[in-house]
Formats: C-alpha cells, structure tokens, sequence
C-alpha cells in the first residue's frame, strides 16, 4: 500500500479528516472573540466644511470621495457634505481647510407682538392684528424705505398679505418646499420690518428667503445657503435680517461677515431690519462699513434693565428717521 509521511494512505485521510474536524471547534473558538471586538465605521454626519479660499474650496469638492450636498459660490468657501469621524478629522489636517462643523439644528428666535417691540404709539386694532401686532399704531416718518428691499431669511412669508400690499414676493427657498411659507414666524418677521402700516418700513420690498421648516426648525448649511443667495442676487440697497438662534458657528459668521462687506447688512432683529432700511432710502449708495455701525452709533446706551450678560446694552434708535 503506498505510503505518505510514514502512514498508509487510508490512515493518513483518516487522519486529516479527525485533523479537520478536531481543529475546526478550536479555530472557531479563536476567529469568533476577534470578530465581535471589531469596531464597526462610524455613519456619515451631516457636516460644514471652511476652506481658506475659493481655489482650494473647489479643489476639495473636486475630490470624489466626499459626499458633497451644498456648494457655496458666493457667502463661503465651503460646501456641506456628511464626513464619516475619520474623514472629518482627515480634513482638519489638511491646509486647505479652515474649519469643520456639525451642520447643526437650528432654530427661530422668538418674535415679540406687543407695541414696545414696534416702538410704535397705542392704536387700535388694524391690519397687524391676526400678525399679533394689534396694539400698534401707524409709524410716522418722513422716510418708508421705498426703493429698498429686506430680505427676510426664516420659515417663509406670506406674500399675499395686504400687508405687504404686492411689495413682498418668493425670492429663495432652500428647503425643497417651492417657496411655500409655513407658520408664522417669517410673515411677523416681514410685518415688523416693513408692513404697512405698522412696520418701521412700510415702503420697502420684502423678498422672502425660506430656509427653516413649518416648526420653526432647519439646517445650518441651508441658513448659509439662503445667505450665499441673497449674496448673488440681491436688489441693491438692500438689508438682511436673520432671527435665528445659530449658536456659536464659525461658517455661519464667515457668511454674514461677507455679506455685510458685499453691501446688504445683517441684522437679528426685523425691527433693526426697517429702521435700516429707512436710512437706505436716502443714501441707497451708502458704503457697507455705514449700514454696519449706523445703528450702534444712534442707540440709546445702557437703557436695558436686566441684559443677557455679554450682549451689548444697546436700545435701538431711528436717530430721526
């Protein structure tokens, strides 16, 4: 009978097979702990990434591994993608970059509905009533802020408003809904800058910038996309107002800090929004460094019992207008 490493060859597939069936309990005994211990990759994120310029920001985006579902042409050099820990990390240590961040949730500031936050005489109930604006007289200047836009960046505007008397219409929407507006937080936003007439501008045209949801609700990288609109397509003289509550976001600040350079001021407060716009009626060429500081510089200093701590004790003023 052949032989093969001493044994008979009927012993030897004998062997094997116990060899085999022997083994296997124990080589599954040792595969299996190593398995369960490994450590799965993390899911994509929802992320904003900076760039130090408009060259290296292409040159990323150029690159196909990162997912990229905004580009930003004009407000930023940066795009929103979802960067899984490990691509995120990867990117903070590339030169090109200047700043990764959550594309975080964000969320409406609340509007206030009684006449103080007009700054406007008691009245009787008018057209601002059902926009919680009841209490609020007519505002009286010589300026109105015709010929100057306000774009108004939150859940949308109700452009058939008499209110807004034709002046308002859809200019953006980055939430996919086709500029349909959706609660009321934008249209009271529109009505407290430039309603008629109970808004501090109430000549002005309001263009309506969707970038939140029906609760009040959206993304950050869409409050940068409207942002980065309104850069690239706004009716000069122009002002912004974002009531929103952003946090502490490095993309979101680079935008409105370019914005602002480009000529349209940003402002939180709609109330600001007109009283901005009524100086633009004048002086529709103003420099951005102007519409910027004007309203610090006619404030009223120091007039707010019980500020926030760090923000600025500073009562905005119409300075005559």
């Amino acid at each position: 009978m052949p032989r093969r490493f001493g044994l008979p060859s009927v012993y030897a597939a004998a062997a094997v097979a116990t060899a085999v069936t022997t083994a296997a309990p124990v080589v599954a005994s040792v595969v299996t702990p190593a398995a369960t211990l490994t450590v799965p990759d993390e899911p994509p994120r929802p992320s904003i990434v900076t760039a130090v310029g408009k060259a290296e920001a292409r040159a990323l985006v150029g690159d196909a591994r990162w997912r990229v579902r905004r580009y930003y042409a004009a407000a930023l050099p940066g795009f929103a993608t979802v960067l899984t820990p490990a691509e995120a990390a990867e990117l903070r240590a590339d030169a090109r970059v200047s700043a990764v961040e959550p594309d975080s949730r964000v969320r409406a500031l609340r509007l206030g509905g009684r006449a103080g936050d007009l700054g406007s005489r008691v009245g009787e109930p008018g057209p601002g009533h059902a926009l919680g604006l009841a209490s609020a007289g007519p505002y009286r200047s010589p300026s109105t802020g015709r010929g100057v836009t306000v774009y108004v960046l939150g859940t949308g505007v109700d452009v058939t408003r008499p209110d807004f008397g034709g002046r308002a219409w859809h200019a953006f929407d980055a939430t996919g809904a086709h500029g349909r507006f959706c609660g009321s937080h934008g249209t009271r936003a529109a009505a407290i800058a430039a309603g008629s007439p109970y808004g501090r501008a109430p000549g002005a045209h309001v263009g309506s910038v969707k970038v939140l949801g029906c609760d009040g609700s959206g993304r950050l990288s869409d409050v940068i996309a409207g942002l980065d609109w309104v850069r690239r397509h706004a009716h000069r003289p122009a002002v912004a107002t974002l009531p929103v509550d952003s946090g502490d976001s490095p993309a979101l600040a680079t935008a409105v800090r370019r914005l602002s350079e480009a000529g349209v001021a940003v402002v939180t407060s709609p109330r600001a929004a007109g009283v901005l716009a009524r100086h633009l009626e004048p002086r529709p060429s103003g420099d951005p460094p102007d519409q910027a500081t004007w309203p610090k510089f006619t404030a009223t200093r120091d007039a707010i019992r019980q500020n926030p701590s760090g923000t600025p004790n500073l009562l905005l003023h119409g300075g005559g207008l």
